[in-house]
């Protein structure tokens, strides 16, 4: 806790956070675990990282950008709205088959994904960008597979309500969501050899008026109290 004892009560300040959407859940209990320590009020603004750059870029605002993937960073970093030095990766999410609740399909492995009448989802944006074509190509199943993906999905978020509403037997997502969406939804877990991990960045923005509280709040996702709240939401460290 030391790192942060400079941070004093009467100085905390805001901190407005922009967080896609299935990174949201532990950066917000981060955030609260900041606050009461040190008394900083944090507002969030959670949605696609397309929308999120896009609104940083417009609004030139904003103190902390986190979002489930490093090209997305590099990106936001390209367009000079985060602060390259400030990057860091706060864990890994672990990709995985998720089914509907009780798994109706019996879908209990990537092969099943390639029988008749399996109805597959994938997102085309975002974090989960390309990770079907990830796994599947490792396991030498991408056209099996590609002729039952019936749904594309505009996100992390959409792509998982394919399951929450029942339009799909399956779709590719990670780790995480199993405990974000734990009422709707179970894991099938691919071989090792075929999983994908990506990382989830957190980085200050260009633009806030507050840099060294932002740093310090990375600084919280990094530390070992941080950890601690990405791994009870699923997030891997060193996999």
């Amino acid at each position: 806790m030391s790192e942060f004892m400079d941070i004093q009560m009467s100085d905390a300040g805001n901190l407005h956070v922009y967080a896609s959407g299935a990174v949201a859940p532990p950066i917000k209990r981060a955030a609260e675990e900041f606050q009461s320590r040190y008394g900083t009020k944090f507002d969030f603004t959670v949605d696609k990282a397309e929308k999120l750059i896009s609104q940083i870029s417009e609004n030139e605002e904003g103190d902390v950008l986190s979002c489930g993937a490093e090209y997305i960073l590099d990106e936001a970093e390209d367009l000079g709205i985060i602060v390259r030095e400030s990057r860091r990766s706060v864990g890994s999410r672990r990709s995985v088959i998720l089914v509907q609740k009780g798994n109706p399909s019996k879908v209990m492995s990537l092969q099943d994904l390639t029988k008749d009448g399996v109805k597959v989802g994938i997102s085309v944006s975002g974090c989960l960008l390309g990770i079907w074509d990830d796994v599947c190509s490792k396991a030498g199943l991408t056209d099996q597979v590609r002729k039952n993906i019936s749904e594309h999905a505009d996100g992390c978020g959409a792509v998982m309500a394919l399951i929450n509403q029942r339009k799909v037997d399956a779709i590719f997502g990670w780790n995480a969501f199993k405990k974000i969406w734990p009422r709707t939804s179970d894991t099938v877990e691919v071989p090792k050899e075929i999983q994908v991990y990506r990382s989830t960045g957190a980085a200050a923005i260009t633009y806030s008026k507050n840099l060294n509280l932002a740093n310090k709040f990375i600084q919280l996702l990094t530390s070992e109290s941080g950890k601690k709240i990405y791994a009870e939401l699923g997030w891997v460290h060193n996999p």
